[in-house]
């Protein structure tokens, strides 16, 4: 039980010694993913992640084994069904992947056939993603002008950020397929047919580590 991701566990740990309060909130922090550094190292850190799924059955086995009130429980339980990265919220987003490709081609087959209030409804779907897209790109170049420019991270090309934010939809349906969906599938099998859950260790900064040290050592020397 002990090896889920310590963080969310810690807080679900927190929550159930307040009985549920709210005085334990989430407190959202800055995390850049540069140090990661291939597409394996990747996937390990996206499957560490979604051992996150794995909450869900320490919180069924509260309600049975603990001497919790309902109210009690249910915040706690609540607040795992809230969070980003929990079973429920895979689920939806796995239903929203399968999902959302079918609605786009049935719209475009029988657009003209479709009521006017659907079609309103298409439109604002496309207003808010454009909206979101946009948000997201003006708060990565104030990231990359105002904080990362501090540290030793190569820059991409023109030619590659013109691709990057011009396809930028296809790559996000493209990483969560290889970083979400897959890694979950994954876990999903490992705890049902494995059964060992043993925790993942964060495969970033590895190199940067060796490199550090390697640096101390010239200098020793020198």
């Amino acid at each position: 039980i002990d090896t889920m991701p310590e963080d969310v566990h810690t807080a679900a740990k927190a929550m159930i010694n307040n009985f549920g309060a709210l005085s334990t909130v989430p407190v959202p922090a800055l995390i850049c993913n540069d140090m990661v550094e291939n597409y394996g190292d990747r996937y390990t850190q996206a499957k560490r992640h979604q051992w996150g799924i794995t909450e869900m059955a320490w919180h069924f086995a509260l309600a049975k084994h603990m001497n919790l009130t309902f109210p009690g429980w249910w915040a706690v339980f609540a607040a795992e069904n809230r969070r980003a990265g929990s079973f429920f919220s895979c689920a939806q987003i796995f239903c929203s992947f399968l999902i959302f490709p079918l609605a786009i081609v049935y719209a475009c087959f029988n657009w003209s056939a479709l009521d006017w209030k659907i079609q309103t409804y298409v439109y604002l779907a496309l207003a808010g993603m454009v909206i979101q897209w946009t948000v997201f790109w003006c708060q990565e170049l104030f990231l990359w002008r105002h904080l990362l420019h501090q540290f030793p991270i190569e820059n991409a090309s023109t030619l590659r950020w013109v691709l990057l934010v011009a396809l930028s939809p296809v790559w996000h349906a493209l990483a969560t397929l290889a970083f979400f969906v897959v890694p979950t599938i994954h876990c999903l099998y490992h705890v049902t047919f494995v059964g060992e859950l043993g925790y993942v260790c964060a495969p970033k900064g590895e190199a940067q580590k060796t490199e550090g040290a390697e640096a101390k050592v010239e200098t020793k020397d020198a």
